[in-house]
């Protein structure tokens, strides 16, 4: 397609989106003032050129934009001009309104401001003030509230590739934790696999793995007055999980935009999701949103992250963005064109489809366009509806901290008890974890590129999004900001009752009570007193920590310690030492020379035992473990000349271990022809598999986002040993359970009763990737 057919079919598109009058001049303001200002510059400066039909090959062209556009988009422009100085800018969905009115020569001076101010790349993020001598406050909590915000019923959380996964923090402690038990953020941001020896950065999984959703989930979610009349709430994971899906829009009847050629070939391409719409369900929205050409640069070095781009043109990219020189020097080319850039970040930035995440995400794509590989301009009128009339909460990486307290205070509210004015309810609002206030992926990578070397470059669209989402967030915060840093000093002195009003503590000599973390409390799971008349909960332990084979298993021990187990060793008395352990486990354990203090066995133990049995030890002790089928014989394992501590299997399991750097888990080996304890039969090899026997019965895998739209109150949760899928059906069937889902991560079986199907209602995900559900309600 030509770049004229193509931005014809572009502006037809757009002219036939039809929104409510006070939406429609919302958007034409706001795309009036980003376009006035961008049409000024590019006017006077350069021209657009031609570029095969994808993107302007002069530094500050509006990309794709040909001439009769560019006139239609002037047209409009001058037939808003009077509009702009007299409508404001609505918010949310309670129509309130800015009062501040801006003239576009005001617009204009904020916008050329701003340029002026971004000369370095690194976005002014306050979340390096995190501390060890004081602590974040939100001074906005807590103060002389008259009303209570509602709280969410469904909790979306539209994540926006590169502006926050911290975010999931907030999230996951909000919905998890209540006033007195909440769980430790403190978990190292690395996911291990249970399949291999891989492991990678993903902070939402690991904290989901650590506490999941079955067991630690909030019951505010789905409201027992939704359709199905439920008896009880139920809790919900966060709609839409932690993925970067695209918002869902309401298409069905909106006939004047499915008929266009833009929506069409959208959908034709499958980039528009197939549930209902997110906009209308009571679903609240909350989400970041980053400085456009700040995220650019963050996905640059994230791998160039472009989420929605199909794997050939994935590698045209990484082809056209690679650094083949470590200088700034050097220069690349996009595809076959003609036009040479500057230096890589530069074609990653300029290359067909990366401009305008933020804009499609809102509207109902993916964040990269890689089917119609435009800019999100197309989009814009739907993206800039969204920002203003719908979304519930919006945040800045910019103003992370601030944005932290702010979600607080609109949703953290709760009404406690008066026990002095049985009459009378006492608003109160939970103080934030400090851990929300951390940056969870903090980039260690060198960078020698920064924002400068766009050499021009403007994401347009989504710098129209950005500046709407600032208005709202202005508004949303108002005169007074609501974070402030305190020192312990200032803490222990203040005068305005401000460490009474979150919570915090003094003894009688005035020293402030510290909460003690999982790791500080020697701590690995389970839950525990903080020392500040709080209960800290530790999670669940993990499999995949160390380089056991994933036949193994991982239990809690009553001192809070995780251990690796063989569970038929378990099963037969043969792993824990205790005086009622069989006679032969406790010869064997004298002869490999155990610790007596040592309660249980390690990895080590059991391998060493094998390994004295299959070598032809004359203790008959050795001799039960081959005859009771507890060891396999073979090659003498490597493991054994690695001098493996059951301190070194134990730090594996620390919530800040990083699991792909710590000891055993690059060192604790079991090849298949090796001597070796026999555990758990293997169970799925491939994350992703499910043999036809499981799916027959009705097993479902949990990540694919609207396989399984289901949702129940989760009433039980049962430890499954090596019965795997066929344990956790039996025990749910005997527990009258009418959903059950088998968590392979954590060995773990959760039961649900009251199960509904949400249907085109919302969508939910469990983002773990070892989670599996079946149906029980029929058969």
């Amino acid at each position: 397609m030509s770049a004229n057919n193509k931005m014809t079919v572009v502006s037809e598109s757009n002219n036939k989106r039809q929104l409510s009058s006070s939406s429609i001049r919302l958007i034409l303001i706001l795309s009036a003032i980003i376009l006035f200002g961008m049409f000024s510059v590019i006017y006077t400066h350069s021209k657009l050129v031609k570029d095969g039909g994808r993107m302007a090959a002069s530094d500050n062209s509006l990309q794709s934009f040909n001439a009769p556009s560019r006139k239609k988009f002037s047209s409009l422009l001058d037939r808003q001009q009077k509009e702009l100085q007299r409508w404001p800018i609505s918010t949310a969905k309670n129509s309130t309104l800015i009062r501040e009115k801006l003239t576009t020569r005001e617009l204009l001076q904020r916008a050329a401001q701003q340029q002026q101010s971004r000369q370095q790349s690194v976005v002014s993020d306050e979340r390096h003030t995190q501390k060890a001598n004081g602590m974040h406050i939100c001074t906005c909590l807590n103060t002389q509230q008259t009303k209570l915000p509602s709280k969410p019923k469904r909790l979306r959380w539209l994540h926006i590739p590169k502006t926050g996964t911290s975010f999931i923090s907030t999230l996951w402690s909000y919905t998890s934790s209540t006033t007195n038990r909440y769980i430790d953020l403190n978990v190292n941001s690395h996911s291990c696999s249970m399949f291999d020896n891989t492991s990678y950065s993903m902070y939402d999984f690991v904290l989901m793995k650590r506490y999941p959703w079955e067991m630690y989930g909030a019951l505010n979610m789905i409201p027992n007055n939704t359709k199905k009349m439920l008896s009880v709430d139920i809790p919900l994971g966060l709609v839409g999980g932690t993925q970067h899906a695209a918002l869902a829009h309401d298409l069905k009847n909106d006939e004047s935009y499915i008929n266009t050629p833009h929506y069409q070939r959208v959908k034709h391409s499958k980039m528009i999701r197939k549930w209902g719409s997110e906009l209308s369900n009571n679903i609240t929205i909350a989400s970041f949103f980053r400085q456009p050409e700040d995220r650019i640069l963050s996905a640059y070095y994230d791998g160039r992250h472009s989420n929605g781009f199909t794997p050939e043109l994935y590698k045209g990219l990484v082809d056209a963005s690679y650094q083949r020189n470590p200088t700034t020097k050097h220069s690349c080319t996009i595809d076959n064109s003609n036009k040479t850039y500057h230096n890589p970040l530069e074609c990653f930035a300029r290359y067909p489809g990366i401009a305008g995440c933020m804009t499609r995400m809102l509207s109902g794509e993916t964040c990269a366009d890689g089917i119609l590989q435009e800019n999100g301009i197309e989009n814009l009128q739907m993206a800039l509806d969204v920002v203003l009339n719908h979304l519930d909460f919006v945040g800045l990486m910019e103003e992370w901290n601030e944005s932290i307290c702010q979600f607080h205070r609109l949703f953290g509210g709760k009404k406690m008890k008066n026990d002095d004015d049985d009459s009378s309810d006492t608003l109160y609002w939970d103080t934030p974890l400090q851990g929300e206030f951390s940056n969870v992926h903090k980039s260690t990578k060198q960078k020698i590129f920064t924002t400068k070397h766009l050499n021009g470059f403007e994401d347009y669209a989504d710098r129209a999004v950005y500046e709407a989402v600032k208005y709202k967030f202005n508004q949303m915060v108002g005169t007074n900001k609501c974070h402030r840093y305190m020192t312990w000093d200032e803490l222990r002195n203040d005068k305005e009752g401000i460490a009474e009003r979150h919570g915090i503590k003094l003894d009688s000599d005035g020293n402030i009570c510290k909460p003690k973390s999982c790791v500080e409390l020697g701590k690995q799971c389970g839950e525990w007193s903080d020392g500040c008349g709080k209960t800290v909960i530790c999670g669940m332990c993990n499999v995949g920590r160390t380089g056991l084979p994933s036949t193994w298993r991982v239990q809690c021990s009553e001192e809070g310690q995780c251990i690796d187990y063989c569970s038929p060793w378990k099963q037969k008395g043969y792993w824990f030492k205790s005086e009622d352990s069989p006679p032969e486990m406790k010869e064997v354990i004298t002869v490999i020379n155990k610790p007596t203090d040592q309660t249980y066995l390690t990895p080590v133990d059991a391998i060493l035992i094998c390994d004295k049995a299959c070598n032809g030890s004359t203790s008959s002790s050795f001799k039960h473990f081959i005859d009771a089928g507890l060891c396999k014989c073979g090659t003498t394992p490597k493991i054994l000349n690695k001098n493996f501590t059951i301190q070194d299997f134990s730090k594996a399991h620390d919530l800040t271990t990083m699991c792909g750097t710590n000891k055993v888990r690059n060192g604790a080996f079991l090849l298949e022809n090796e001597t070796q304890p026999i555990c758990c039969p293997p169970g799925l090899t491939q994350k992703s598999a499910l043999t036809k026997e499981l799916k027959g019965k009705g097993w479902v895998r949990l990540f694919s986002m609207g396989s399984f739209n289901k949702e129940g109150e989760y009433f039980d949760h049962v430890r499954i040993e090596c019965g795997a899928f066929q344990e956790c059906e039996e025990v749910a069937r005997e527990k009258k359970a009418e959903m059950a889902v088998f968590d392979m991560f954590n060995s773990m079986c959760y039961l649900a009763r009251n199960v509904i199907d949400l249907k085109d209602w919302y969508t939910v995900t469990k983002d773990n990737q070892y989670r599996h559900a079946i149906d029980l309600r029929q058969g």
